[in-house]
């Protein structure tokens, strides 16, 4: 039995910790150690990571003396503890479903080669209130990993408590650099990926994330431009030289996530002007998003101070053109193997996307 690690990278999330730490010693498969990096919190982080680790053997506390403002420094302190053949991160304000690393780890037995194995997700609040079950993908399965580098390039769907990476391989790739996202377009240049269309993790948005600090600052949408302009120009293959022909949609989808997924929240937050900083954005990735009736709908909506985030959603729906093809869950991509077709059975699957 391999051993796991579930690494959790933290700093003031103490009242968060109890639930992540919890999530982790629940799981199903035992064989596990559980490393945490406090990154020199000021809450009562430390009190709650050695009162579980004075619980169980398997949580390893670390306690560097020196805070590093780059988070993702404190994920390769976690790395480096690392004992694991696998790792998976999870973030302090996260949970894992009790059968996650059992059910990814039969994954592995199918294929050992893989770079990472992720299932779905479901978004958690503050409070731990769940909400519907995400799903990007109609059924589980093996995905060749330059089709799957082909849809992160284009959209992007994983966070990183979602993936059970094999840890050699995220080594291979010098662990974590400027973003999460390039860790995983990496890991997909270079090995394939399973995929579990059930939700086995929860992740959490709440007011105090860094998710929402960075679309706040609008670090989240530039750090994801500039890590697939970096893949794009310094990191392809010559085997996904191919890829390069996805930047202009790229560019067009970036302009659309400054508008759907941050423009219309940040908007019902009652942040006018960031709304329109996200406008501006979106226009600088791809100027013709400004002909289009989101654009136009977002300026006019700029007029009315009571919106909330359903009330906004629905009006953009009311008048959304409809989408010329299906949307999520889609069928795997071409080259994919089904993991339903029976016990011990893989089965060629997917269409071009």
């Amino acid at each position: 039995m391999p051993l796991v690690t579930i690494a959790i990278p933290n700093f003031n999330q103490g009242h968060y910790l109890d639930e992540s730490l919890a999530s982790a010693l629940s799981q199903t498969y035992r064989n596990i150690e559980i490393v945490v990096v406090d990154n020199a919190s000021t809450d009562n982080s430390r009190q709650v990571i050695e009162h579980w680790a004075g619980k169980d053997s398997r949580v390893r506390p670390y306690f560097p003396t020196q805070h590093t403002s780059i988070p993702i420094d404190n994920w390769n302190r976690c790395l480096e503890k690392a004992q694991g053949t696998y790792i998976n991160f999870l973030h302090a304000d996260d949970r894992l479903t009790p059968t996650y690393i059992e059910k990814c780890l039969e994954v592995y037995q199918h294929r050992p080669d893989l770079g990472y194995v992720y299932s779905e997700k479901q978004y958690i609040d503050g409070q731990g209130n769940e909400g519907e079950p995400q799903m990007i993908y109609r059924e589980s399965g093996i995905i060749p990993g330059l089709s799957e580098a082909r849809v992160n390039l284009l959209g992007w769907h994983t966070v990183p408590v979602q993936t059970l990476m094999r840890t050699e391989c995220l080594r291979a790739i010098g662990g974590y650099n400027f973003t999460d996202s390039l860790a995983l377009l990496l890991l997909n240049l270079k090995w394939d990926v399973g995929y579990l269309k059930e939700p086995l993790v929860q992740y959490r948005k709440h007011p105090f994330s860094a998710s929402t600090r960075m679309i706040q600052d609008k670090s989240l949408v530039l750090s994801i431009h500039l890590t697939k302009t970096f893949v794009l120009n310094a990191c392809l293959p010559d085997n996904a030289k191919h890829l390069m022909d996805l930047h202009p949609q790229i560019m067009q989808r970036l302009a659309y996530i400054c508008l759907h997924t941050y423009g219309i929240d940040v908007l019902a937050w009652g942040d006018h002007d960031l709304c329109r900083q996200y406008m501006h954005l979106a226009a600088s990735f791809w100027l013709e998003i400004t002909d289009s009736p989101l654009y136009q709908f977002l300026a006019e909506a700029l007029g009315k101070d009571d919106w909330t985030s359903e009330s906004l959603r629905s009006a953009w729906a009311e008048i959304a053109p409809q989408s010329n093809g299906p949307g999520a869950p889609y069928p795997l991509p071409a080259g994919s193997l089904s993991l339903e077709s029976g016990p011990g059975e893989l089965k060629p699957t997917g269409e071009n996307l």
